[in-house]
């Protein structure tokens, strides 16, 4: 109802008025529907108010149009939305074909109608406002994929920002600003081109080999794998030769096929199998999606313009510690993780937080779960269990708590919910020698751990939902942020010594456990790993619901 009595406002406003004065009133009506009839995505409710509060600064009078005709703002604009595929977004989602033909019709001469003038005018608006949106904090809130990392205060005064553009003729400057300054978005919007040139050109024809092909066999597909490996970057084209020239899988293949299983978080052992086999033959179109997927998981992330922050990227099982927002890109600390197992339950949650302090020689305090699941049957099946595996009673706090004895009314106590069990402190417990505490719900941490032999596998999701460090001494060092009272030796003796110690952090550093399955490394290009998870899917079954998107 208020679209039909906004569009007959629309339609016959300019009985005695002026034509400024039936624009103003069309545009007032745009606002009152929320709605602009004649574009792919007509409604436009999380950009209402915005489009209210930028005429109302206006008079009412268009800002992208003068006598009629389309500024040269309004021409750089539809500029910027029609390049939107360079920042991995897609023209079609701003109606830009239908916003050029009007801006086209507009140019063109003739007596434009107040209601035509209205419409591009507010239409354009709202593209533009989508699109600086899109680009800054992304399309889909991740509060929505249960994802906690709050977009909300990052989010930019579009009025304000799209007023100042207009004013200074700085459309294409805009949007380039509104971009996540992280290197490894830059970086990704590169491979993001290079993927979908891939995906424009002549097919790439699929390997095929009838066996697992090893260093010095020979087989029909070396020159099709030859030509897939030049085409991603993995092989020289020096060495590629001439499709079908030979039939011997010879050293320089080899090390291109190791370089490319690096860069799909294979085992890099130059070996054809099933699973090396399967990821040559991804079509680029579905790595260039992957890349489109991390772009937009990259915009949710908060600014972290200043000081020392730490990302973990679930997929590629690795932290990133960064002293600043680094020029080239490259972290000062790299150590492969051990997340949550990928089952319902053990996966680990991906949020922001930050850093407080670390607690050398930690006790394990068991989790309700664990405990249930799996502790307490193990105990009741045998109470020797406590002892084989450093088990105690506790009460109080499960890290300063006194322990109590392992009597059969303490552990039904246990099983009640009215006291603790806990490891003690030492090699043996299961946290390694280091937990590193940042508060949350979830009750997820970084921690050692005494199974280290898990760090040399390509796929590392063996936890119960926290994150294992592989070199905890080292990454505390960076954490502690002080050489004179934390050197890498206090650190080791921190951890060797004879009793649990807190040590809070004197500057809190920002922590991201984050998600995706495309990232690029200075030293090694880009990277592509498994949807474990499978995050890819719901982000993409929620793209797919367009706008306005939740």
């Amino acid at each position: 109802m208020v679209l039909a009595l906004a569009l007959s406002v629309m339609a016959g406003a300019g009985s005695g008025a002026s034509i400024d004065d039936d624009i103003a009133a069309n545009l007032r009506g745009v606002a009152r529907a929320g709605e602009l009839p004649g574009l792919r995505w007509p409604r436009f409710p999380d950009y209402r108010n915005a489009l209210s509060d930028l005429y109302t600064a206006a008079d009412w009078r268009p800002v992208w149009t003068v006598d009629g005709r389309p500024t040269a703002a309004a021409r750089a604009a539809i500029e910027v939305l029609e390049s939107a595929t360079e920042r991995g977004l897609h023209p079609e989602d701003y109606d830009v074909e239908t916003l050029a033909r009007h801006s086209a019709e507009l140019a063109a001469g003739g007596s434009p109608s107040a209601r035509d003038i209205a419409w591009f005018d507010a239409a354009l608006t709202v593209g533009v406002f989508r699109h600086v949106s899109d680009v800054h904090v992304g399309r889909v809130n991740p509060a929505h994929l249960s994802i906690g990392i709050n977009v909300e205060r990052k989010k930019l005064d579009l009025v304000q920002v799209l007023r100042e553009a207009i004013r200074r003729g700085r459309i294409a400057e805009m949007v380039r600003e509104s971009e996540p300054r992280f290197v490894q978005y830059r970086s990704l919007k590169a491979a993001y081109a290079k993927y979908r040139a891939l995906a424009a050109g002549s097919d790439l024809p699929a390997v095929v080999a009838p066996r697992e092909v090893r260093p010095g066999d020979r087989f029909d597909g070396v020159g099709v794998l030859r030509l897939r490996l030049t085409a991603y970057g993995d092989l020289p084209e020096s060495a590629a030769g001439a499709p079908g020239a030979d039939s011997l899988y010879d050293d320089a293949t080899v090390a291109g096929v190791a370089r490319f299983q690096e860069r799909h978080g294979l085992a890099a052992d130059g070996v054809l199998g099933r699973g090396t086999l399967a990821a040559l033959n991804v079509p680029p179109a579905r790595r260039a999606r992957q890349i489109e997927l991390a772009l937009e998981r990259i915009r949710w992330l908060p600014a972290l313009d200043v000081g020392p922050f730490v990302v973990v990227n679930v997929p590629s099982f690795q932290l990133y510690a960064f002293d600043s927002l680094p020029p080239d890109g490259a972290p000062a600390l790299t150590m492969n993780v051990v997340v949550g197992k990928a089952e319902v339950g053990r996966q680990t949650p991906l949020f922001e937080r930050t850093l407080q302090y670390v607690i050398f020689r930690p006790y394990w305090v068991i989790p309700p779960s664990i405990l249930r699941k799996e502790i307490l049957p193990a105990v009741r099946k045998n109470r020797a269990y406590l002892r084989k595996n450093d088990l105690e009673v506790y009460s109080g706090s499960g890290d300063t708590g006194p322990g109590l004895p392992a009597t059969a009314a303490n552990i039904a106590r246990v099983a009640r919910g009215e006291l603790g069990l806990r490891q003690r402190p030492g090699p043996r417990n299961s946290l390694g020698l280091a937990k590193f505490i940042f508060p949350n719900d979830q009750n997820v941490y970084f921690h050692g751990t005494p199974a280290t032999e898990l760090f040399s596998r390509t796929r590392r999701d063996f936890s119960h939902g926290c994150i294992r460090l592989e070199d905890p001494a080292r990454f505390a060092v960076w954490a502690l942020r002080d050489p004179d009272a934390w050197s890498a030796g206090q650190v080791r003796r921190a951890m060797d010594g004879p009793s649990s110690e807190r040590v809070n952090l004197t500057r809190p550093l920002p922590v991201v456990i984050y998600y995706a399955t495309a990232i690029v490394r200075p030293d090694r290009g880009v990277e592509f790993y498994e949807d474990i998870y499978g995050h890819d899917a719901r982000l993409e079954g929620e793209l797919a619901r367009g706008y306005p998107f939740r």
